[in-house]
C-alpha cells in the first residue's frame, strides 16, 4: 500500500523553545529598565506594576502575541524577569573584540601519519581507547623523526614545549574522532 499525501494534511511546524517578545514591546521594556536601572528591588517591582498599568494596551497586545506564538507560561512574570534580571544588568557599552592569536597548523605529513596510525589500530580491532592510541603513537619509533621536525618548526613560531604537546594531543584526538563520524 502506497502512502499518498492529501491536500488536507497540515505541514509540520517546528516547535518553539525560546519565545521572544516583539521588537516594539522589547523597546518599551528596555526603556523602562533604563529609567529604573538603579532602583532597589522593592521600588523596581512597584515601578514595574505602575508601568504595567500605564501601558495596558501595549502589555495586552504582547500577551495576545505570546499566546498566539504558543507560550503557555506566565507572560507577566516573563516580562518582569526579563527587565529585572536581564536588561537591568546588561551593559550598554560596546566591548572591543579580543585580538586573536595567529593560528599555527600542524604539518600535513604528520596529520597523514596520525590518520594512518589510527586506521591501522581500528582495522586491527585492538584497544581503541583514544588516550592509549595517542600514547602508542607518540612512543612509536617510526614517528620520532616526524615529531621532532614538527616540534622544531612549532618552536620557531615561539610555541613552548608544553603548548606543542597539547597541540599534538588535541590534533590527534580530533583526527581520531573524525574517523568515527
Amino acid at each position: 500500500m502506497k502512502y499518498k499525501m492529501t491536500t488536507m494534511e497540515a505541514p509540520q511546524t517546528s516547535k518553539i523553545y525560546r519565545f521572544k517578545f516583539s521588537k516594539a514591546f522589547l523597546e518599551n521594556l528596555k526603556e523602562f529598565t533604563r529609567v529604573h536601572k538603579f532602583d532597589d528591588s522593592k521600588i523596581f517591582k512597584e515601578s514595574f506594576e505602575i508601568w504595567k498599568e500605564d501601558n495596558t494596551e501595549t502589555v495586552s497586545r504582547e500577551l495576545n502575541y505570546m499566546r498566539n506564538m504558543g507560550y503557555e507560561g506566565d507572560i507577566i512574570s516573563k516580562m518582569y524577569k526579563s527587565a529585572r534580571y536581564y536588561f537591568k544588568n546588561k551593559s550598554n557599552e560596546k566591548t572591543k573584540p579580543k585580538k586573536r592569536r595567529q593560528y599555527i597548523g600542524i604539518d600535513v605529513i604528520l596529520k597523514d601519519n596520525m590518520d594512518e596510525f589510527i586506521q591501522k589500530k581500528m582495522d586491527g580491532k585492538e584497544d581503541c581507547k583514544p588516550s592509549s592510541v595517542y600514547t602508542e603513537f607518540m612512543e612509536c619509533v617510526e614517528n620520532k623523526l616526524i615529531l621532532d621536525v614538527e616540534k622544531t618548526r612549532l618552536n620557531s613560531f615561539g610555541m613552548s614545549e608544553e603548548d606543542i604537546v597539547k597541540k599534538f594531543k588535541k590534533t590527534f584526538k580530533n583526527r581520531y574522532f573524525l574517523k568515527f563520524k
